[in-house]
């Protein structure tokens, strides 16, 4: 069994790969009723939406790992070791990974170089302004998303670092990390910068013909492998990009929007989809764990209290 925790249950992250892994129990389960329950199914546990947790969230979720560590199962993503989001991008920038660097807008730092966005750091919807040329503009941008109720102290200056595929075209890559297992996933084309969503149509025969070289070879796995180690995040997928060459890891989610797509626009598209399913679902079923004794409930008095 496999049990991935969330902060709503509710949310179908995971929904496509539940149905899809009929062989495999595979089940979703909010922190609250972690916390709550009286006593826990024998599984792996995946922590996700770890960013989503207030602080005193996060520590219960870093006892509840010790806790069931303790017991003998299989648990992934460290709630007391993940970096934020920021963290991550600062880690990648300082080691040389990343052209780009990122800040805290509440720090007042100028970016290095430019262009520049703003995104909020637990969002996954991406940014929310467009390219910021001068340090006038990110000014103004951050106080038009203050004024609409964002926090100043969720946003961050992000530098642009993307490159088009072919001129007037983006491509965004992505690599699942499951466990000891490294996926890669399809790429999305689009014509707009971010490359968030994807487009229709609008990718060549040879894009296509290169994504299935990718998603077969995985040719980027020990690069972005890298970027998993500094996250230290055991489960989850990097969504990155190359700039002349070179890996550029944007960013990378414990708890991605899992989508297990089938036919595409194209024989190549369709073989890539069903390769990389293929690909991940077999890593999935390397972390099952077998049923056995049900274990421990969540004990709230283990969980360390704040020194004075």
């Amino acid at each position: 069994m496999i049990v991935f925790l969330l902060a709503n249950a509710k949310v179908p992250s995971i929904d496509a790969v539940i149905a899809a892994a009929r062989d495999r129990d595979i089940a979703k389960l909010a922190y609250a009723e972690l916390f709550a329950a009286p006593r826990l199914p024998r599984a792996t546990y995946i922590f996700g939406n770890l960013d989503m947790l207030s602080w005193s969230g996060l520590r219960s979720a870093a006892a509840a790992y010790r806790q069931l560590r303790a017991q003998g199962v299989r648990v992934l993503n460290d709630p007391a070791r993940v970096a934020s989001r920021f963290g991550l991008l600062r880690q990648l920038y300082l080691a040389g990974m990343n052209q780009f660097n990122a800040y805290r807008a509440e720090e007042g730092v100028r970016p290095q170089r430019w262009p520049v966005f703003l995104r909020i750091e637990a969002s996954h919807g991406g940014p929310i302004s467009q390219l910021l040329n001068r340090w006038e503009e990110v000014r103004g941008a951050i106080a038009e998303a203050v004024a609409a109720g964002i926090p100043l102290t969720t946003i961050l200056i992000v530098e642009y670092a993307g490159q088009p595929v072919r001129p007037g075209l983006f491509r965004r890559l992505a690599i699942y990390r499951i466990g000891d297992r490294s996926v890669a996933d399809t790429c999305v084309h689009e014509r707009d910068w971010r490359a968030k969503e994807g487009e229709d149509g609008i990718a060549t025969p040879e894009l296509y013909e290169d994504e299935l070289r990718i998603v077969r070879d995985n040719p980027y796995r020990d690069v972005v492998g890298k970027a998993f180690d500094l996250a230290g995040i055991d489960y989850g997928r990097a969504d990155f990009g190359l700039v002349d060459g070179r890996v550029q890891v944007y960013e990378i989610n414990p708890t991605p929007f899992v989508e297990l797509l089938g036919d595409g626009p194209s024989p190549l598209r369709s073989e890539s989809n069903r390769l990389s399913n293929a690909h991940y679902l077999d890593a999935l079923r390397q972390l099952d764990s077998p049923a056995g004794p049900f274990l421990k409930p969540f004990d709230p008095k283990l969980v360390p209290k704040p020194s004075r």
